[in-house]
C-alpha cells in the first residue's frame, strides 16, 4: 500500500492551534478571517462542518507581520 507522508508544510491546523501559534484570541481570529485580514480556512471534508487552516498560509501571514 502506498502511503503519503505529510510534511509540516501540508499540515492543517485547528482554530485552537492557530490561536496558540499566533497568540491571538479565538474571537480576534474569527474577526480577522471574516474581514479578510487572515487566510481563509479550508474544509477537509466538503460535507462536514470542521474547518482547518493550512500551516503554510499561517506561516506566511506571520512572516508578513
Amino acid at each position: 500500500m502506498n502511503q503519503t507522508i505529510s510534511t509540516t508544510e501540508e499540515r492543517l491546523l485547528t482554530y485552537q492551534e492557530v490561536c496558540a501559534l499566533t497568540q491571538i484570541s479565538p474571537a480576534t481570529l474569527r474577526r480577522y478571517v471574516s474581514h479578510g485580514r487572515f487566510p481563509a480556512p479550508v474544509k477537509p471534508n466538503p460535507n462536514g462542518r470542521a474547518v482547518r487552516f493550512r500551516y503554510q498560509d499561517v506561516k506566511a501571514w506571520l512572516e508578513k507581520l
